[in-house]
């Protein structure tokens, strides 16, 4: 059995989390019978406000996994957050191995990259195999959206930082379909691998209590997730104001830093056809999915989008069977290559609205294929059943030493 090791600051078990990819990664991959499976988190459940899972370290068993959790510290704003990514790059850099269970191979995800030098240092520390999971592109990311000014010392800084991590990783595990931008910065592409994000099936379908109970008399459009400025939500308020003289409702379900002041724009603007609600465990959330008419995702309009994106929702949107409205440009556009929805690449309001009034004045049987393409196109590319069987190969090619250390 070969020790793995996965380190990532958000991955707690899916009750506390809104990230199931780790666990339904491992769910598959511990079938094998090959691995004895490891997760590094910390306690701090991200996009709460500052609560935690657990109250000190601990270690504990998720079907099959061992999950080690450090203590983490709270976070609101981006100072306090960059504070807390380099106190969890420390106590990675200081984590002491079980002797029984040294790490072969060790497999860091970002999104931040602080966590993934922590991982490398252990890495050269054991002699093991790093693999660097890409789930954004830092500090683009963060550039594009503001957070950073590109060219100053902390984009420089970062930009290093990300180089040297790609530059020592056996190999880089990205959930977009085009390597553009890490070729552009002399990366080997033979050192690239996609994996995109997908959604585990067998739990999807699973019945589970309804928590959000939706006004069945409306034409229901919902969105799940995060509110923050990647999300860009705010074309959402600016289309319920524009379809207010229509029988849709709009429910936001999740939390995040720019949720108070979106509400409050809602209650100033006096909408009735908007309708915020707390975030709901992660595997209540499909059911919330089925009971809607339709789903709707934003993103923001950035240049990045161009080199792939990889949305987690999107993938529970798909297995949920319903059409999907989606604003925004990316490549590739999914939506259209899927057949399950509209995609509004306009980054018009007025364009979104159009595209909104299609689904609700198409046939129900009309939609109803839509969201039959969206399950089909999932079932077909994105079930982790089958996407394991991907990180199975790149574990087997790895550890059989055909790639050298680090």
């Amino acid at each position: 059995m070969k020790n793995i090791w996965f380190i990532n600051e958000y991955d707690l078990p899916p009750k506390f989390s809104k990230f199931r990819r780790r666990y339904d990664m491992c769910k598959y991959l511990i079938k094998k019978n090959k691995y004895n499976l490891n997760i590094i988190c910390s306690s701090f459940m991200h996009g709460t406000g500052g609560k935690h899972a657990y109250s000190k370290k601990e270690k504990i068993e998720y079907q099959g996994v061992n999950v080690y959790i450090l203590k983490g510290i709270s976070y609101v704003g981006n100072m306090k957050r960059i504070f807390s990514m380099l106190i969890f790059m420390m106590k990675i850099i200081f984590f002491k191995f079980p002797k029984e269970e040294k790490p072969d191979l060790i497999y860091a995800s970002s999104p931040h990259l602080f966590a993934a030098l922590g991982a490398l240092i252990q890495a050269k520390r054991n002699k093991c195999k790093f693999v660097l999971e890409v789930r954004d592109l830092w500090p683009e990311t963060w550039v594009q959206i503001g957070v950073i000014k590109k060219g100053g010392i902390i984009h420089k800084f970062f930009l290093f930082l990300e180089k040297y991590l790609y530059k020592k990783a056996d190999k880089i595990v990205y959930l977009d379909p085009f390597f553009d931008y890490m070729i552009s910065i002399g990366i080997d592409k033979d050192k690239i691998i996609y994996l995109s994000n997908g959604v585990d099936l067998e739990e999807f379908d699973k019945k589970q209590n309804l928590e959000v109970h939706l006004d069945k008399n409306k034409f229901n459009v919902t969105y799940t997730g995060a509110i923050g400025v990647a999300n860009n939500l705010e074309p959402l308020i600016e289309l319920a104001k524009l379809v207010s003289d229509k029988n849709i409702i709009f429910n936001i379900i999740g939390y995040g830093p720019l949720k108070k002041s979106l509400m409050l724009k809602v209650e100033n603007e006096q909408l009735q056809n908007i309708k915020f609600y707390d975030p709901i465990e992660k595997d209540k959330v499909p059911e919330v999915l089925r009971q809607s008419d339709a789903l709707i995702l934003s993103v923001l309009p950035i240049e990045l989008y161009q080199y792939g994106a990889s949305f987690n929702k999107l993938f529970e949107y798909w297995a949920s069977s319903k059409p999907i409205l989606f604003f925004g440009n990316i490549k590739p556009d999914y939506i259209k290559e899927s057949n399950s929805g509209i995609s509004v690449t306009t980054n018009s309001v007025n364009d979104l609205k159009n595209a909104c009034l299609d689904l609700y004045n198409m046939s129900e049987i009309d939609r109803e294929e839509l969201g039959k393409n969206g399950r089909k196109y999932v079932e077909n590319n994105f079930d982790w059943k089958n996407l394991a069987n991907q990180v199975d190969k790149i574990f087997d090619e790895l550890l059989q030493g055909e790639i050298k250390n680090v």
